[in-house]
């Protein structure tokens, strides 16, 4: 037996007693029309169309806030090894496009490019891909000596963000750094 449309059996070969057969066999069956079906499968795309045009668009904009915050997190980051370099350092010294800092314990340089800001530590290469701009240093001594402050701007999502470091030298340090000069 098969069910047909209209909701109606569909009758196997005749037998010897059709009229039973149909009363047996032949009822009528509660189902969808045709035109049913077609409304609900028009409402169900229309609805996973709406559906999938929302998940693309949260998916586009998670992928937004994630670059976002690896942006912001990158330029956090910069700012506090800088600030811990000063901090940590006896002597910062400025190079054409790089800041030299030294103790007697190691040597770190940051070099000022193109790509944004690399960092050298040991074997060590930290790479910061940030935009800066207005890049100034003061030095000890006016044209020479050892760095006192630094200063420059960061451009991050259309925003200017300035940033300044200072070093504050010990007397040992400044003496012993005019003396072997």
């Amino acid at each position: 037996m098969f069910l047909c449309l209209s909701g109606y059996y569909i009758l196997p070969p005749k037998h010897k007693d059709t009229k039973i057969h149909k009363e047996k066999y032949m009822k009528k069956l509660s189902a969808f029309t045709f035109i049913e079906i077609l409304v609900a499968l028009t409402i169900t795309s229309i609805v996973m169309v709406l559906a999938i045009s929302l998940y693309m668009q949260l998916a586009s904009s998670n992928k937004r806030i994630l670059r976002d915050y690896d942006k912001n997190l990158e330029v956090l980051q910069l700012k506090s090894i800088l600030n811990t370099d000063f901090e940590r350092y006896n002597q910062i010294e400025y190079g054409i496009y790089e800041l030299n800092f030294s103790d007697k314990n190691g040597k770190c340089i940051y070099e000022f490019s193109d790509i944004g800001i690399l960092r050298r530590f040991n074997e060590n290469i930290d790479t910061f891909k940030v935009e800066y701009s207005n890049l100034e240093y003061q030095l000890q001594h006016g044209n020479s000596g050892m760095v006192t402050h630094l200063s420059f701007d960061i451009k991050i999502h259309n925003n200017i963000l300035p940033y300044s470091f200072y070093k504050e030298y010990q007397s040992e340090e400044k003496v012993n750094n005019s003396i072997f000069r």
